[in-house]
């Protein structure tokens, strides 16, 4: 294998549009990537994303190359780079809610039986960050929960069913982004938990994953003192080396997250990261972004196994890695088998069923007493993992939802034209994450409706800590459909919720509550 071939397969890239760009196929022609990333920016409807991974991997084959990683985000809940058409799943923290091995497993291999059948052959998930901070900006329901055990249990039946469906999942965000106030996207995170603390709370579930079988895991993008005081996860042989080689004994493809991030972009040039990451043992970079930067990187990466920068060594021992994870995941063919199939979509409402939690029940509002019912969304523009207007739109479905099973239910997006208005129930559907507009709106709405607001948490649930007083809390986890339906169906009495929260509430309720 030439130079050119063992660096670019060290790397998955992403580009612009619903079709394979110049730009992108330069990258695979000369760049000779090994992969590629979808983000909502590539995906038109189910058939669209079938024929774009179809082409891309004509092209692959036409420049000499073996299959190409092709690689989404589809965790479930709110962060989704596929949803019409596709079976979108409740998120891990709903999965925690429920509380059953089996919902994660179901989870996660209807979500790989349906990625194959688009030709994406590996899942950026599921998270595996023990969501310990509640403060925490950017993990929140994309955690399975706050106990490192049961993260731990949820997450390794998830991984084991999705790889046994045929698509390799990255668990993420090694060693762990769920104590962090700071979101990665935007800055530099750094976490002072000691050597001991760290491997009890966040790095046990990736141990626990690597020890069933695991063959992919993501890095994160943070500081982490007490196993490297200079540098972040992602560039730092101690952590991706020392400990989850060395010591946990992983011998999968280890992935970074986005090189993209303002952790990695405010602090160095990209090609300088790129090969401080393969230095630090680091087999695949995610190489997002700017076309300029992405061959930055590339050919940093390249002058640094020329000159010996890199070790020839290193170089093909990833190789080894990454060709035998590609025989697995990416050579055989997609079943014949259409995505969002209608049992599919049943599967993933009895999970939501089962998870829907009825957290605070104070004033009694459920199920809701008949009268006149308006069902509005404060879901706000506040962070990088879903758009606004994707979160109002999905939590508005739980309006027609409602709609469909009590009379007299209006649905509204503008706060001032309902609080002027006689209302018997106010339902909020809260997608906010950590916002404090959005927590501003709700206590708007309770300032006026008081005893009559109903808050449905399609987002953190830990946002009634900056409500305390709210008298009714129906926690939902996430604005995907198979949630709001269920919220549907627990708001007019249809539903019994039976889930409970996966995450403590300080001061207010500890983990495995229910009202």
């Amino acid at each position: 294998m030439s130079t050119a071939d063992l660096i670019g397969q060290r790397f998955v890239v992403d580009f612009a549009g619903p079709e394979v760009t110049a730009d992108l196929e330069r990258l695979i022609r000369e760049g000779r990537v090994g992969g590629v990333i979808l983000f909502v920016k590539n995906v038109r409807s189910v058939s669209q994303v079938r024929t774009l991974t179809a082409d891309l991997q004509r092209l692959a084959a036409d420049a000499g190359l073996p299959p190409l990683l092709i690689t989404i985000d589809q965790e479930g809940g709110l962060v989704n780079r596929l949803i019409d058409g596709f079976t979108v799943f409740p998120s891990a923290m709903a999965l925690g809610a429920s509380g059953r091995a089996a919902d994660a497993a179901t989870a996660g291999r209807i979500t790989s039986v349906e990625l194959r059948a688009l030709g994406v052959n590996v899942n950026h998930a599921p998270v595996l960050d023990v969501n310990s901070n509640a403060e925490n900006p950017v993990i929140g329901i994309r955690a399975f929960g706050d106990d490192p055990a049961d993260v731990a249990r949820l997450g390794v039946a998830y991984i084991q069913a999705a790889q046994g469906a045929g698509v390799l999942t990255t668990a993420k965000h090694f060693p762990g982004h769920g104590a962090t106030p700071v979101d990665s996207h935007l800055d530099l995170p750094v976490v002072t938990k000691d050597p001991e603390r760290l491997r009890r709370e966040d790095v046990f579930p990736f141990a626990e994953a690597v020890r069933a079988g695991a063959d992919g895991i993501m890095s994160t993008h943070i500081v982490f003192p007490a196993l490297d005081a200079m540098r972040p996860a992602s560039l730092s042989a101690q952590i991706m080396t020392a400990l989850l080689r060395h010591e946990l004994g992983f011998s999968g493809v280890s992935f970074t997250d986005s090189m993209a991030m303002k952790a990695i972009t405010d602090r160095w040039p990209r090609g300088t990261a790129a090969v401080a990451a393969l230095q630090a043992g680091i087999d695949v970079v995610l190489a997002c972004g700017r076309h300029d930067a992405q061959w930055e990187s590339i050919e940093a990466a390249r002058r640094a196994a020329e000159d010996g920068t890199l070790d020839p060594a290193g170089l093909r021992a990833a190789a080894d890695r990454i060709a035998r994870i590609r025989m697995r995941y990416a050579s055989a063919g997609a079943p014949d088998e259409a995505a969002g199939a209608e049992d599919h979509r049943r599967l993933a409402q009895e999970i939501a069923d089962r998870a829907i939690t009825l957290v605070r029940n104070r004033a009694e509002r459920i199920p809701l007493p008949a009268g006149r019912t308006v069902v509005l969304s404060t879901a706000v523009d506040e962070s990088e993992t879903a758009a606004s207007g994707d979160r109002m739109a999905s939590a508005l479905r739980l309006g027609d939802e409602l709609a469909e099973l009590m009379s007299d239910v209006t649905v509204a997006t503008d706060l001032g034209k309902i609080v002027n208005q006689s209302w018997d129930n106010v339902v909020a559907v809260n997608v906010s994450w950590s916002s404090s507009q959005g927590t501003q709106m709700l206590q708007t709405l309770y300032s006026k409706f008081g005893k009559r607001l109903v808050v449905v948490g399609a987002g953190n649930p830990y946002e009634l800590l900056r409500i305390p007083s709210l008298d009714t809390y129906l926690a939902a986890y996430g604005p995907d459909p198979a949630s709001m339906r269920a919220a549907a169906r627990v708001l007019s009495g249809r539903l019994d919720p039976a889930g409970r929260l996966p995450v403590a509430l300080p001061g207010l309720y500890p983990r495995g509550h229910a009202a």
